[in-house]
């Protein structure tokens, strides 16, 4: 029954949120391809919970995030001021004390808490909530559109809409109650506040939705963080470096601002997270990749071999993975390939992966190397696209062991991914002007 109450609701105040968005992007493009989004949205958000309940025969996580979330929410609206706090704790990944244990500690105690506030507020309804997550997440991937479009050409502006809103993974991967889409939530106005930083305007503003879409990624997903601190920084530094005759002038103070913010991303997340450290976060992604290998599915792949995967990883640091970097890499970007999907989910992101190869394929054939460089490095926004895409697949692609997992785990990359591709395939005439306008206007500010 309060499926039936609160779903219709989210949707007629989702509906609503979207008419706000759309009075906002007048240009008929934004509007059919905004329409599209959000109905996609939508749409993912009801068919992820269907594919969880019944496809998956064991339920999967976010079954489990609702069946344990249920008595907690009930708790929380029998005694607010007692409960409230300890589902905060949760949250935080404090200490805390509950009539039920969630799902798990850490990241997925975080997730769990919000989805016991999200039933707390929706009575129960799964549907209610997952609806709730994906309007945000269309709002979050909307705001990542509002960053980049000041950065590329006008004539560039659809296919930078495209890539922000209707990435097939970013889509399907960032709708319901699941880690990735409320990380998607948190990582849109971390986005929009970097850009509103980079501009010189709106500083306090950019910097409050940088702190807590920052602090919502370092609870739910904390690697993305120092993804995006590294390709943040890069960001900062190559729009204010300035290019005069192929020679690259640096300005000192923004160097130090974008090596700053790298500092401050690491320090946050090893402070946190002592095994994301620089010195250890090689053995956590060889430990994760093991332990990933040894769960149960249909879909696990052995970067190293089939003999390779052990209860403990040796201690064997960085440079015991270079080897199969590249490997991983390919995985993290490419992977499933056609042949190996076994079931209706792993064909389906097949057929994007293979599209997304074909591309990839279709650029490396039709340009040079240096053509490329050349290209991606006169746009400050493309080098972020470049360094979070590489940084995010590259940790993916060594922690993970399991293809069905690796698809969520990279959704955040996807609309970047994706834009890069469908910027560098068109030819140079349309493209290549990408970056002039914005860094003449940061030159000279």
């Amino acid at each position: 029954m309060e499926d039936l109450i609160f779903a219709p609701l989210v949707l007629i105040i989702g509906f609503g949120i979207h008419q706000v968005v759309l009075r906002q992007h007048p240009k008929s493009f934004e509007q059919r391809l905004l329409n599209r989004s959000f109905l996609a949205h939508m749409a993912a958000g009801i068919a992820l919970i269907l594919v969880y309940t019944y496809y998956y025969t064991r339920g999967g996580d976010m079954i489990s995030y609702h069946r344990l979330g249920v008595p907690i929410a009930e708790a929380l609206r029998y005694d607010f001021g007692e409960v409230f706090p300890e589902v905060w704790a949760l949250f935080i990944h404090g200490d805390y004390r509950l009539p039920l244990d969630p799902v798990g500690l850490g990241s997925t105690g975080t997730m769990q808490a919000v989805a016991v506030a999200l039933l707390f507020l929706l009575g129960n309804s799964i549907y209610a909530a997952a609806l709730v997550v994906s309007v945000l997440s269309y709002l979050a991937k909307v705001m990542v559109y509002r960053a980049l479009r000041s950065e590329f050409p006008e004539a560039a502006h659809e296919k930078v809409l495209f890539a922000s809103v209707l990435s097939p993974t970013g889509i399907v991967w960032t709708c319901a109650l699941l880690k990735e889409p409320v990380l998607m939530v948190f990582f849109g106005p971390a986005f929009l506040g970097l850009k509103w930083i980079l501009d010189g305007r709106r500083l306090i503003g950019g910097g409050i939705l940088v702190a807590l879409g920052s602090a919502g990624i370092l609870l739910i997903k904390p690697y993305v963080l120092i993804a995006l601190a590294l390709a943040g920084g890069v960001w900062i530094f190559w729009a204010r470096t300035l290019r005069s005759g192929g020679n690259i002038v640096v300005k000192p103070m923004y160097f130090l601002l974008a090596a700053g913010i790298v500092m401050v991303g690491f320090t946050v997340v090893s402070n946190f997270f002592p095994s994301l450290s620089p010195d250890k976060v090689a053995e956590s992604m060889q430990y994760q990749r093991r332990v990933s290998a040894h769960e149960e599915g249909g879909s696990n792949f052995y970067l190293e071999g089939r003999d390779a995967p052990s209860d403990e990883a040796p201690r064997e640091g960085l440079l015991s993975q270079i080897a199969i970097m590249p490997v991983a890499l390919v995985t993290a970007l490419f992977r499933p390939f056609i042949f190996e999907s076994f079931s209706a989910m792993q064909f389906l992101n097949a057929i994007e992966m293979t599209w997304l190869l074909v591309m990839f394929v279709q650029i490396m054939r039709k340009n040079r190397w240096t053509d490329l460089v050349r290209r991606v490095t006169a746009n400050p926004a493309l080098m972020f696209c470049l360094v979070f895409v590489l940084v995010l697949a590259m940790g993916t692609g060594l922690s993970t062991a399991n293809l069905g997992t690796l698809s969520r785990y990279r959704a955040p990359m996807m609309p970047f991914f994706l834009l890069l591709l469908v910027i560098l395939r068109e030819p140079e005439k349309s493209s290549a002007s990408a970056g002039a306008v914005p860094l003449l206007k940061t030159v000279q500010a």
